[in-house]
């Protein structure tokens, strides 16, 4: 049920709520170092984690949302994660090695380019994260509140 997605993924926050104060918060943050040059953090193993990650957490709605779509679809290839709604929103997020980024297509919101930044993918014209804008985006295209909190909190930079 709806209600029990909802538990089940606040559950698993409860926790690393606790360790996010030691995060530096969206929009209060200090001058940040990037973590994917710096600090000896492996972008490829990052990056590795949020798209699997991220895909397992898509891969789950359908059990909890009996009415999506029948085009609704996540697939991902080590490279490209594709997420599709419905016939007019299509989700792509894929990783820039070169660049070091990840980048993400979105029907809403258009095209973004996030560095890993403190232990979060942040888009530097306006500091937001990855995360908060695809819960966001989501729950709204969705009509139900999505939670990527095991996802949030696997990203805390290492110590």
């Amino acid at each position: 049920s709806k209600q029990w997605y909802q538990r089940r993924v606040r559950g698993r926050a409860s926790g690393a709520c606790r360790n996010r104060a030691a995060v530096l918060a969206p929009h209060h943050a200090p001058q940040a170092r990037c973590l994917s040059t710096a600090g000896g953090v492996d972008f490829m193993a990052v990056c590795g984690e949020t798209l699997d990650k991220l895909s397992e957490s898509l891969e789950e709605l359908p059990d909890f949302l009996p009415d999506l779509s029948e085009h609704f679809d996540v697939e991902y290839n080590g490279e490209v994660l594709t997420l599709r709604i419905d016939e007019q929103h299509t989700y792509v997020l894929n990783r820039q090695t070169p660049n070091q980024q990840l980048w993400l297509s979105s029907p809403v919101s258009g095209p973004k380019r996030y560095d890993f930044v403190s232990g979060h993918w942040v888009y530097s014209h306006d500091s937001s994260f990855l995360i908060d804008l695809l819960e966001e985006e989501l729950s709204d295209l969705l009509s139900f509140e999505i939670h990527l909190n095991e996802l949030r909190h696997s990203l805390l930079p290492f110590s």
